[in-house]
């Protein structure tokens, strides 16, 4: 058993109220976030809007949510993580609630400016939760739980999404789904209550700052590999609905079906993976070892399904796009175990910012590219998938080459000088 495996049986277990809690949080972050893009071809319809617009309508949301982050991330740190995550649920929530009664694409594209920044609060604040209240050997599972939201919200988004716009039309899906949200904060009162008693402790504490942490090497390699692997989520997440209408033919009942069982795909994955990490740890593996073969697993296979879809036929095509599913599973638990276990509880909100800021301009970055692309090619997306898998691939580099062995970050230690070197890899 590994001195690291040792440490951490000594922490205690998984709080399962906040995990679950959290989930439903990130469940609740996808279905808002993913609404224009449900609603993308009526909307391109209803507005005439070109293809160029609506893909960069789709972007606008990145525009606040990436600047935002590092805010929330030194907010959830400094006056509670708690806190802010509820504030950021109100606001995304009212955002998607007023989406309902716009005229216009310029109000749409401010609403969806508002709700990045109400949606940049979470990661940060809930991997800081994490980071406090979660030890090493549960890290990955309880991450996984947390993570299950970011595809249960697309696939539950999409497919009830789909199914009150096709009936009752796009502004009552945005209103319905707005107003469920604000539920959340009932329950979410009594993390806030328990958050309060720990919020005197927290702030004696302390922790690095922004300068300190810009310095990790692990940061930097981290965020390439977690940009590449966002650039291809985004592009399956904004671009596959009107991929799979204007490109396949399907319809949008069957579009919505194809989309909820990819996302669904890709949850079982991702639970599987948070197990099967955590059990491996266990049984004394090193942690730098099973996160990173998770993360090199997950580049490479997302990376080479893209491109092999791109020259598929129909049936061999949608094997494959659910192929980036099963793959793009293993990353998310691992990229935010990785991440709390270097950051550590006193820098997991800021680093996170950080980490998520940079690696999440693939979110303004994917739609407009693939947008251009598209036209480029005649309305063809065989060379944007190309491009997306060939990104997808590039976060190899992260991985194996810049991160360095995952192991807590010591910050007294950079603070005052001692071992530099050593703990920023």
């Amino acid at each position: 058993m590994t001195p690291e495996t040792r440490a951490a049986r000594a922490t205690p277990s998984v709080p399962y109220a906040l995990v679950g809690l959290l989930a439903a949080a990130l469940t609740i972050n996808y279905v808002d976030r993913g609404t224009v893009s449900t609603a993308a071809p009526l909307l391109e319809k209803e507005l005439h809007l070109s293809t160029s617009q609506t893909f960069l309508m789709l972007s606008a949301f990145f525009w606040t949510y990436v600047p935002s982050q590092p805010l929330m991330g030194w907010l959830a740190d400094r006056i509670g993580a708690a806190r802010v995550l509820a504030g950021g649920v109100a606001l995304w929530s009212l955002s998607t609630c007023l989406a309902g009664v716009s005229h216009g694409v310029v109000q749409l594209i401010g609403l969806r400016l508002l709700m990045g920044v109400g949606e940049s609060c979470f990661y940060p604040s809930a991997l800081a939760l994490l980071s406090q209240r979660v030890s090493d050997t549960h890290r990955v599972r309880a991450t996984a739980v947390m993570q299950l939201g970011g595809v249960i919200g697309p696939a539950l988004g999409t497919f009830v999404g789909g199914l009150v716009m096709v009936r009752y039309g796009w502004r009552t899906m945005f209103l319905g789904m707005g107003l469920a949200s604000l539920l959340w904060l009932l329950p979410w009162s009594g993390q806030l209550r328990a958050a309060k008693r720990l919020a005197p402790v927290q702030r004696t504490i302390g922790g690095p700052s922004f300068p300190l942490i810009l310095r990790q090497r692990a940061l930097w390699g981290t965020i390439l590999g977690n940009f590449c692997s966002n650039y291809a989520f985004y592009f399956v997440f904004t671009a596959l609905p009107l991929y799979l209408v204007d490109e396949r033919g399907l319809s949008l009942l069957s579009m919505t079906r194809f989309q909820s069982v990819l996302y669904l795909v890709d949850a079982g994955s991702m639970l599987a993976s948070g197990w099967i990490l955590d059990g491996w740890v266990r049984r004394g593996a090193s942690i730098s070892l099973a996160y990173k073969s998770a993360l090199v697993l997950s580049a490479a296979g997302v990376g080479m399904s893209l491109i092999a879809a791109s020259g598929a036929n129909a049936t061999t095509g949608a094997w494959l796009l659910l192929g980036t599913g099963l793959a793009d599973g293993l990353t998310n638990p691992a990229v935010c175990a990785l991440t709390q276990r270097f950051a550590g509880p006193l820098a997991c909100g800021r680093w996170m910012g950080v980490q998520n800021a940079i690696s999440n301009t693939a979110g303004i970055l994917a739609p407009i590219v693939t947008g251009q692309l598209v036209l480029a090619a005649g309305g063809h997306y065989a060379l944007a998938l190309w491009v997306t898998g060939t990104v997808a691939l590039l976060g190899l580099l992260g991985w194996l080459v810049i991160v360095p062995q995952v192991r807590p970050v010591d910050w007294s230690q950079i603070a005052t000088g001692r071992d530099g070197p050593v703990p920023i890899g």
